[in-house]
């Protein structure tokens, strides 16, 4: 079955700007959310991620790796019903959990948004980024032999989500898992490319966030 389109109200790039459970207080964490008529992609880097040197993963070391770990972001189909939004994940950095992503929202004006857990306790705000209103798209960039790609839209904005190999196993957070890996398994878990950036014409894009951190701050062609 086809999706159905969500709101147009929610079609845009949000930036959250606060999140609240009952343990933690987080308006540090760099998220951002993308979403299109159907498609979603987040991302959400910790603000105390360091500074790694190297352009592989092969060339960190754990500590470098364990990091990484910290880092969230996922993409796939976002459903709404009434006040209930539901995000179906698709491709996932972190492990399968224990709870859906279900939120109930509440537009405290058009471009400001409240997110209240509907399966966990916790608040969230978010805050449409200029820019990003407008018209959105989504491209998949599959191959035989290659993992799932998406490349997203919306207004000047883009997020390029590519899956990893090698599906993850169920747990709590990427990083209670790490200890248990070899080398060769960590880096293959930690191969999951989200990039978030903006147009910087009709040809090409700059890259502001990502998962893979030397990748910050390139301009990267559409056609690559």
């Amino acid at each position: 079955m086809t999706p159905s389109p969500v709101p147009p109200a929610y079609v845009g790039v949000w930036r959250r700007t606060l999140l609240k459970t009952p343990t933690l207080r987080d308006t540090t964490t760099r998220v951002f959310w993308l979403q299109t008529d159907v498609w979603h992609a987040d991302i959400r880097i910790p603000a105390n991620r360091p500074e790694l040197s190297g352009d592989t993963l092969a060339c960190l070391d754990r500590s470098a790796m364990r990091a990484l770990a910290q880092q969230q972001g996922f993409a796939g189909i976002t459903e709404v019903s009434g006040d209930v939004c539901r995000w179906h994940r698709k491709i996932d950095y972190q492990p399968p959990g224990r709870f859906n992503d279900v939120g109930r929202m509440r537009f405290d004006t058009p471009d400001r948004l409240f997110e209240y857990g509907v399966e966990q306790d916790y608040f969230e705000i978010w805050e449409r980024v200029d820019g990003s209103g407008g018209d959105s798209a989504v491209l998949e960039l599959n191959t035989p032999s290659q993992p799932r790609s998406l490349l997203l839209r919306a207004g000047e904005f883009v997020m390029l989500v590519r899956d990893r190999n090698t599906p993850l196993v169920a747990a709590d957070h990427l990083e209670t898992s790490i200890d248990a890996m070899s080398d060769d398994e960590l880096i293959s878990s930690l191969d999951l490319v989200i990039s978030f950036g903006w147009r910087v014409d009709s040809a090409s894009w700059r890259v502001e966030l990502s998962t893979l951190p030397w990748r910050e701050d390139q301009v990267i062609a559409f056609q690559d």
